[in-house]
Formats: structure tokens, C-alpha cells, sequence
């Protein structure tokens, strides 16, 4: 298992997706013809009446995913997992085979991390605080997001009006895009003004820099106690900006289900998987500041 192949994953969960300023996937049309688009307020009420009542998750996945690897070689791998997420930060994603447990990342209101079970002779854990978090330390574990803004690309959180730019119609007619900032750039939601479902998710860097894509399909219903199902998306297909890789994602029993705490407490699931090394993030990235502690002695 190579664990920047489900690094990619992450790049998600869901569900991120960035085309550099616009969304489009056919021939580009003369937007102008299309009339005015959905308003941003039309589009957040229906959003946000969709996705509130739904204040956790828990899915089954199965997922593909196609590459490169830095040497440039090719690869093809298949897996299965889970995803569980708690509103408004709390997020689990594990991976592996067979049932065994290859990878698996996590954030909650606190800390972000990443396991590397894939060696049974070493295991290892990366681990941050959100609050020391930079661009930097989160891409060690392959994420292009801030790790607290990483449901927000589920497509499933709500959005802020307050914060909201307007509506605009993609290159190619199709979806209608509504864009917030986030701590690191912004985010863009592209829905298909029929449904107005959230057809592809966005995230771009301050640079307005494509990070990563994903589209969201086949939505099905995720059944909540007492509540009518909320629909979420059935596939979810990442790309990379430059089209090297792509990770396919099929969610089956999407459930508002009751989630064991443990799997967003990382020094415990630690012990649990018998780590045998622990790196923290935020000192490994520390500034090396002996060469000027030298340098002002002179």
C-alpha cells in the first residue's frame, strides 16, 4: 500500500474540487444567453434546509484510486473503510483491505493526524495542532485545506451568507457557483441549478491557485432518527489539478449513527494500533534558528 495514494483521498473527503476560477467539464457556451443564475440566497436557503439537520455521519466507502508516484510510476489500488464526521471539525477516515486497517486520518477541535499502518514492522503517526497548523505541515499528510475546513468540502456544512460572494454561472452553463473565504484562500460550491445540489466543491489558495478537484454524483439518502433522510453524495470523484491521479469514492449506508468517541482521540487509537513511532508536526517544522543564534554572536 503506498499511503500517499490515500493521502489523495483526503484531499476531500468530499469532496474538494478547484478548477482554477471556474467550473466547467463541457464546451464553454455564451453565458449571457442563460439569463440571470440562481441568486446566492436561493441557493444557500435550499443548502443550508438540506444539510443542518444532518449533524453526523457515518459510511461505508469503497474507493479506487490511479496515479503516479514521484519516481513516476504507475499505480492502481483499490480499498475500503469508513468515514464518520461530526459537525462542526470532527472527521475519521480509515482505509485498508481484507479488514485490516492500511491508513487512517482524523481531526477533531484540537489536533489533526494521519496513521501509517501499512508496514507491520513500523507504524507511524503524524500529528499537529489546528491551531499551529500551516499550509506547509498539513501538506505531510497530502492535505491542501486547513484540517478544520475539511468537512466544509464534504459539501455537507452550511453556508454563511455573511460571508458569501455572488452567484455565477460556470463556463459551461451548467452549474451555478457560490464562493466563501476560508483560512487559507476560499472554497467554491458549484450546484446544478435543477437539483440545487452541490455538483462539484471547490478549494483554491490565497493565490486563487487550483488545488484539487472532486465531483459530487449519484446522491442518495442518509437516513436520520426522527427526521426525514438528508441526501449526500453517493460518488465522489478527486482529481489533481494537473489530471495526474484521480480517486474514486462509493458511499453506501450513509446513517446518522451513533460514532464512538475513540476514533477522535489520536493518542488513544495510538496504543491502540501500537504505533511505533510518534511525529510531531508542529516541532518538526519548527524554524532551525541555531544558524542565526550563531550568526548574531559574530
Amino acid at each position: 500500500m503506498r499511503t500517499r495514494t490515500w493521502l489523495m483521498l483526503v484531499s476531500l473527503v468530499g469532496f474538494v474540487s478547484v478548477l482554477g476560477g471556474c467550473s466547467s467539464t463541457g464546451k464553454p457556451v455564451d453565458i449571457s444567453k442563460l439569463g440571470e443564475p440562481l441568486s446566492t440566497i436561493e441557493l444557500a436557503e435550499a443548502h443550508n434546509a438540506r444539510v443542518e439537520p444532518l449533524d453526523r455521519l457515518w459510511a461505508r466507502i469503497s474507493l479506487r484510486a490511479k496515479g503516479q508516484t514521484d519516481d513516476g510510476e504507475s499505480y492502481e489500488e483499490q480499498g475500503e473503510g469508513h468515514l464518520q464526521i461530526v459537525k462542526p471539525n470532527n472527521i475519521s477516515l480509515t482505509i485498508g483491505k481484507l479488514g485490516e486497517t492500511y491508513f487512517a486520518f482524523g481531526a477533531n477541535e484540537q489536533d489533526y493526524w494521519s496513521f501509517d499502518l501499512s508496514s507491520s514492522d513500523y507504524k507511524s503517526l503524524l500529528i499537529g495542532q489546528l491551531d499551529q497548523a500551516t499550509p506547509e505541515k498539513v501538506g505531510a499528510l497530502g492535505l491542501p485545506v486547513h484540517p478544520a475546513e475539511l468537512v466544509a468540502l464534504t459539501g455537507l456544512m452550511p453556508i454563511d451568507l455573511s460571508k458569501a460572494g455572488g452567484s455565477r454561472w460556470a463556463d459551461d452553463g451548467k452549474t451555478v457557483g457560490v464562493s466563501v473565504p476560508s483560512q487559507w484562500g476560499s472554497f467554491t460550491l458549484w450546484f446544478d441549478p435543477r437539483t440545487k445540489l452541490v455538483a462539484r466543491s471547490q478549494a483554491f489558495d490565497r493565490a486563487g491557485t487550483l488545488i484539487a478537484s472532486a465531483d459530487l454524483s449519484r446522491y442518495k439518502d442518509a437516513t436520520i432518527r426522527e427526521h426525514a433522510p438528508v441526501l449526500v453524495p453517493g460518488k465522489i470523484e478527486i482529481t489533481n489539478p494537473d489530471d495526474s491521479g484521480w480517486v474514486r469514492i462509493e458511499v453506501s449506508e450513509p446513517q446518522d449513527k451513533a460514532i464512538n468517541s475513540r476514533v477522535y482521540e489520536p493518542r488513544k487509537l495510538a496504543r491502540g494500533y501500537r504505533v511505533d513511532e510518534t511525529i510531531d508536526l508542529d516541532a518538526a517544522f519548527e524554524p532551525d534558528t541555531t544558524a542565526q543564534e550563531f550568526g548574531d554572536d559574530e
